[in-house]
């Protein structure tokens, strides 16, 4: 199983996205996340850079824990073995850091596993 959280933060430059990742880290250091690859560019909405945090154990406890961080926001689909939530800044709620705009959790089989 995978466990990813995919954020898109307000970033205006390269120095503040690089900046904030260190930031998301340590926020997420609970779930131990692995060192993400660099921040990138999203596509649809330049003002936004998105950062991939691969997130461990791939655990159902693990997802809800991520969740249950921000009891707000959250947008859920998905089944046991294949869950997503997706989560939209709301006033008074943040994810990690106050520049994170949006976020997606996925927990889903490796490609290796799936079959």
């Amino acid at each position: 199983m995978i466990l990813m959280l995919r954020v898109l933060a307000e970033c205006p430059d390269a120095a503040s996205a690089a900046a904030l990742s260190p930031r998301l880290l340590a926020a997420a250091a609970a779930w131990k996340p692995a060192e993400p690859s660099p921040p990138e560019r999203y596509a649809r909405m330049p003002e936004l850079v998105e950062f991939t945090l691969l997130l461990s154990p791939p655990t159902p406890e693990t997802f809800d824990a991520v969740v249950a961080s921000v009891p707000r926001g959250w947008t859920h689909g998905g089944d046991a073995d294949d869950r997503s939530s997706v989560w939209n800044r709301e006033s008074g709620a943040t994810l990690l850091a106050p520049e994170v705009r949006w976020a997606e959790l996925l927990r889903h089989r490796a490609v290796h596993e799936a079959g």
